[in-house]
């Protein structure tokens, strides 16, 4: 093979070590001070590996990206099997690492500012009917343990105020207003909101913080609603574990998680008349948009309804 003058290959190695060192760079600003959530970071972090190893195969660096090139990347990763959410995604990625770039000086243009972003599905989500959810809630458990109490509590908490795992494991003593029967709730974006919580909610917390907690506290736990057997703060895989127990223990569908919770929260609310723009508050969003595809599923459980009730339905 014959090298280019002045080492074709050498520069596009050093391309390519500058990139990489671009994206760690942007990759831990954006966790330090854009308060991009970690599993988030992770993505965008595999996003761009992607995006970077796809520029390399055509001699493109950084400063030379054209939009047509990012499109070019997404139509190779929809050939590859991505789905729209995904792309969608990766799109974000990448306006948020050329956005850096651009602000910090790095490059001259921005070729994401006119990438269109793949629209991702907006997939129905998976609600518990009535009946799996009291089943779920009420099945006993033998062991009346501490970390029973805590699982009883924190599945309350999870479809009775539609909290996200992430926000239930971060909790606070000092987030439960048990007068007003309010959590105080940290939301994405570190948005603050308050949610009410009902009278069995409210009972299996104060049942957890009475008789559980104060079982298996220690000074790592700080002042966390839900803590571990071992008295460290619940993370969020251990919300996850908790539900998947109680659901074994319930005998329903293996695939019932605390996102499952959430969307049946506020299915079960549209479904009975609850004002959207009050469970879009409820569950944190920042746009009615992405609270509106609950309408889809009143809508049918009124047709559904007007089906077996009505002489004509």
């Amino acid at each position: 093979m014959v090298v280019p003058m002045g080492g074709g290959v050498s520069k596009s190695r050093a391309g390519a070590t500058r990139a990489a060192r671009w994206r760690d760079a942007f990759l831990k600003e954006a966790s330090l001070e854009r308060d991009l959530a970690v599993r988030t970071r992770a993505a965008y972090g595999r996003d761009l590996d992607l995006l970077l190893r796809f520029l390399e195969r055509r001699e493109v660096t950084l400063e030379k990206v054209a939009t047509g090139d990012l499109i070019a990347f997404l139509a190779s990763r929809r050939r590859s099997g991505d789905q729209r959410a995904t792309r969608a995604r990766r799109a974000a990625a990448m306006r948020s690492f050329f956005g850096w770039l651009r602000e910090s000086g790095r490059i001259d243009l921005n070729p994401a500012l006119l990438l269109p972003a793949p629209a991702p599905a907006q997939l129905l989500p998976k609600a518990l009917d009535a009946r799996a959810i009291k089943r779920l809630l009420e099945t006993p458990v033998d062991d009346a343990g501490p970390v029973a109490l805590r699982d009883c509590a924190l599945l309350e908490v999870l479809y009775g105020a539609g909290l996200r795992a992430s926000e239930a494991a971060s909790l606070r003593l000092r987030d439960i207003d048990t007068d007003q029967a309010l959590l105080r709730v940290m939301g994405k974006g570190r948005k603050e909101r308050k949610v009410p919580l009902g009278n069995p909610g409210i009972e299996g917390l104060r049942q957890w913080i009475k008789r559980g907690r104060p079982r298996i506290e220690t000074p790592e736990s700080g002042d966390r609603v839900f803590i571990t057997a071992r008295g460290k703060p619940l993370s969020r895989d251990g919300v996850y574990r908790a539900v998947k127990r109680r659901v074994r223990l319930a005998g329903l569908d293996t695939h019932v998680s605390p996102h499952t919770l959430r969307h049946t929260f506020a299915t079960h609310l549209v479904q009975n008349g609850a004002d959207l723009r009050a469970v879009q508050e409820m569950l944190g969003h920042a746009s009615i948009n992405t609270t509106q595809v609950y309408t889809t599923l009143a809508d049918e459980h009124l047709r559904e309804a007007h089906r077996k009730h009505h002489p004509r339905g």
